[in-house]
């Protein structure tokens, strides 16, 4: 466990033996902390809403293996979201809501880079030694991690898509890549 002083806000990935496609997101909020799993909020419904038209957090149906073969990967399985936390923020945290907000800071020499190393090499080591899966990068923050550990032909395919917060895969402008999305998961 990467802080264990966080240890209830901790959410494991979920992955099946049979997991043949990865979503990677960015982190848990408190609907995941609350419920124990990733994608258990909003989001989590809008991807099942998109993907399958069921009423159900993608997490949920994921966890139960309610769809064939798919798992989840957040970069980082703590909240990066204080607002997630009614604890005083450790030294690692303070930095939590900058890394997700201000993706130039991680390229700066700044104290942000150390706990931002920790995050990277814990996210890189639960992802490595699944470059056979197919990998779906879901937002900014996931492919901007993704690109910082990997290279994309390491894998066996990536696909980048828009975080689905916001109801962003149901926009106009995304139809094209959700379209591909959803031929992707099949």
């Amino acid at each position: 466990m990467l802080y264990n002083q966080l240890k209830n806000y901790f959410v494991n990935d979920i992955l099946h033996e049979e997991t043949k496609t990865i979503f990677v997101l960015e982190s848990p909020h408190t609907q995941e902390v609350k419920n124990g799993y990733p994608v258990a909020g909003k989001s989590g419904f809008d991807m099942s809403s998109v993907l399958f038209g069921i009423d159900e957090s993608f997490g949920k149906l994921v966890r139960d293996k309610k769809v064939d073969a798919m798992g989840i990967v957040n970069i980082c399985n703590y909240p990066l979201q204080m607002s997630a936390y009614d604890i005083v923020p450790n030294e690692d945290m303070q930095f939590f809501e900058k890394i997700r907000q201000n993706p130039k800071l991680r390229k700066k020499v700044n104290p942000i880079n150390d706990a931002i190393k920790k995050m990277m090499d814990n996210f890189k080591s639960r992802l490595e030694m699944h470059k056979d899966k197919k990998i779906v990068l879901c937002g900014n923050f996931a492919q901007s991690a993704f690109d910082s550990v990997f290279s994309e032909d390491e894998f066996n395919e990536v696909l980048r898509v828009p975080h689905p917060s916001f109801n962003n895969w149901k926009k106009a402008k995304y139809k094209e890549v959700i379209e591909k999305l959803k031929r992707y998961v099949k």
